[in-house]
């Protein structure tokens, strides 16, 4: 484990909120890598997706967040899976 690896876990296990954001910027960053290994275009999924390919970039840019359902066919579209993985946590409802 080099140096960022360990940054990264110990900002992971200090703030649950770093946390989430590092996940799910891996999780992004899966999904590009996989279109690309698929040799799709962003152009490619934005049609199977009845999407703009501006909207495709700003997805995997983060400047856009898709909700579940498209990240889910995004995914379809490109041959990769979706693995949900419940927190051990327990959950917690924010109040107003």
């Amino acid at each position: 484990m080099d140096d960022l690896d360990r940054h990264i876990a110990m900002e992971c296990e200090r703030s649950p909120e770093f946390k989430a954001a590092y996940e799910a910027e891996s999780a992004l960053l899966a999904l590009v890598r996989a279109r690309q290994t698929a040799n799709l275009t962003q152009k490619e999924v934005a049609e199977t997706l009845h999407v703009s390919q501006p909207y495709i970039a700003q997805i995997e840019n983060g400047t856009r967040k898709p909700g579940y359902m498209l990240l889910f066919r995004y995914a379809n579209a490109v041959g990769a899976t979706i693995h949900v993985i419940p927190d051990p946590r327990p959950a917690t409802i924010p109040t107003a």
